[in-house]
């Protein structure tokens, strides 16, 4: 597959992380699960692009100046005076444990919009990603059908990675109704085994794994946490598991995201898996790049040079 690079939708946060356990200081860093997987797979050496909307005040600024240091394209965000970057607050306790606190968001109608979205942002791209973070909302919702749509018109390859937050939903039955009307538009799914539970009704990998099938997903990844992920290509059928990687936890928030970029990585430079060995290549080295977020504070540490873990 020629490398064209991957295109991302989706919100931009700041992780406003506490130094000290009477909360009273704060690190200022880049988040958003969408963030962090463009974030991973430019890191990757891949031509990264990211849709979002942002403003003209000093955190939309930090944004834009953080991602321009990673070497994500911003061409093809909105600018607006009126949007504010949503705030994510996370707390230290007395024993040193990092916790959500709360989340803040002064501007939640400034979305991408349907009108936002241009066919030529997908020309020349492999891959388009996007998960649940702005799902919930109607114009986000029609925005990212539309990106969709563009998508496939143009052959490029469509990536899901849940990520589900909840708590941004009217309920639970229309978060789980809107994920499942857009499963089988996608090629590339990732899900944990608690958003599988959720989305297909069941309370076994077994039973989720059966349910998915009807989904016709090509290539669907489910992750297990301290034990693995499995994958299974949907002509294949056969499900294949592969452990996770030891290691001494830290801090999972991100873990996700990298694993998801690693495998959008493969798929890029290489193609679908064509056999069980590959699978398991790909699902391990997205195993191990998770596993090594783990074991760092943040969503995005500064790692290693991750040529070295692909080759």
């Amino acid at each position: 597959m020629a490398r064209k690079g991957i295109l991302s939708l989706g919100d931009a946060f700041i992780d406003f992380v506490s130094r000290t356990s009477d909360n009273n200081s704060f690190d200022r860093n880049l988040g958003g699960a969408s963030v962090n997987v463009a974030v991973h797979v430019s890191r990757f050496a891949i031509p990264s692009f990211y849709i979002t909307k942002l403003g003209i005040e000093e955190d939309s600024k930090f944004v834009e100046g953080e991602m321009q240091k990673e070497q994500i394209n911003l061409d093809d965000s909105v600018r607006t005076p009126i949007k504010k970057i949503s705030k994510v607050f996370v707390h230290l306790d007395d024993f040193g444990e990092r916790h959500f606190h709360n989340y803040e968001n002064e501007t939640p109608d400034e979305v991408v919009l349907e009108t936002d979205i241009k066919g030529q942002s997908f020309e020349n791209k492999s891959i388009f990603y996007f998960g649940s973070g702005t799902l919930f909302h109607p114009h986000a919702r029609a925005a990212t059908k539309k990106a969709i749509s563009l998508a496939k018109e143009r052959g490029v390859l469509i990536a899901f990675d849940a990520n589900i937050r909840l708590k941004r939903w009217n309920s639970e039955e229309e978060c789980r109704q809107v994920i499942r009307e857009l499963l089988p538009f996608v090629d590339v799914l990732k899900l944990s085994e608690e958003e599988l539970y959720f989305l297909m009704e069941v309370d076994t990998v077994e039973k989720g794994m059966e349910e998915l099938a009807n989904f016709h997903v090509l290539f669907q990844l489910v992750t297990l946490g301290e034990k693995g992920a499995i994958g299974r290509l949907f002509e294949q059928k056969e499900k294949v598991h592969v452990p996770a990687e030891a290691v001494k936890v830290l801090d999972t928030n991100g873990s996700g995201d990298a694993f998801m970029a690693t495998i959008l990585y493969y798929i890029h430079e290489r193609g679908f898996p064509n056999t069980k060995e590959e699978m398991v290549n790909y699902m391990g080295r997205a195993n191990k790049l998770g596993a090594m977020v783990a074991t760092k504070k943040g969503s995005l540490p500064l790692l290693f040079n991750y040529q070295t873990l692909v080759l």
